[in-house]
Order: C-alpha cells, then sequence, then structure tokens
C-alpha cells in the first residue's frame, strides 16, 4: 500500500494562542521569581553564618595570641625579677646594717628678725596714684 501523505497545515495564530502562551509565560516567571528569591535567601543566610564563623576564628586566634603572649610576659617578668633581686641582695643586705645607726639631721638656720620685718615692710608700702 502506498502511503498516503497529509497535506502539510500552516499553524495559525489565533488570540487564544497569545492568551495561552502569555499564561504560561507568567505562570514560569512567577516559579523562577520565588525560587530565586528562596536562592538569594538562601546565600545570604550562608553569607551571614560564614561571616560569624571567621569572626569567631579570629577572636579564637587572638585569644590563643594574647594567652600566649600574657604567658612569655609573665615568664619573663619572673626570671626578671630573680635576677634583679639576686643582683640587689648584697645592696640590700648593706643597706638594713646601716639603718641600725641613728642618723641626725639638721634643721634650716633661723633667719634674721630684721630681715624678716623689712620684707613684710616693703610689702605694706601702699603706691601713690596720681590724679589728674
Amino acid at each position: 500500500m502506498a502511503r498516503k501523505t497529509s497535506p502539510r497545515i500552516a499553524p495559525t495564530a489565533s488570540p487564544r494562542h497569545f492568551w495561552l502562551a502569555g499564561l504560561g509565560f507568567v505562570s514560569i516567571a512567577s516559579r523562577r521569581a520565588v525560587s530565586t528569591a528562596g536562592t538569594a535567601a538562601d546565600r545570604a543566610v550562608r553569607a551571614r553564618q560564614d561571616v560569624m564563623a571567621a569572626m569567631q576564628k579570629a577572636r579564637s586566634r587572638a585569644t590563643a595570641a594574647t594567652t600566649d603572649l600574657r604567658d612569655r610576659i609573665e615568664a619573663g617578668a619572673e626570671r626578671m625579677n630573680a635576677v634583679v633581686e639576686d643582683a640587689l641582695s648584697p645592696l640590700v643586705a648593706k643597706l638594713r646594717q646601716g639603718k641600725s645607726k641613728r642618723v641626725v639631721r639638721r634643721g634650716r638656720k633661723p633667719v634674721a628678725k630684721k630681715s624678716r620685718r623689712a620684707a613684710v615692710a616693703k610689702k605694706q608700702v601702699a603706691r601713690r596714684t596720681r590724679r589728674g
């Protein structure tokens, strides 16, 4: 048997076709907009979590570094204290022996009465003003 060929019918677009295509486009666009908004929100949440994790790491590193530095400074201060104490112990022993002697202090010499009175007299002299 011979095949029958159907005549090719050229599709014609009617207003109904445009209406249905527009509805499909709006439907697909709204789905993509919702999914894009959800993806953007997820990315923002992940970025915030990454920033918080980085801040926590930086804080823990800084704390560890300052703790290590404080321990090293304290150890160095203890060593320096021991060295200074050993170096100054003979001097301190000599000073303690010298403390047992009582040192007599000299007072200030009294100022002559005449010079005190002259200084007070100069201050009390009133100045004359010129009236004119």
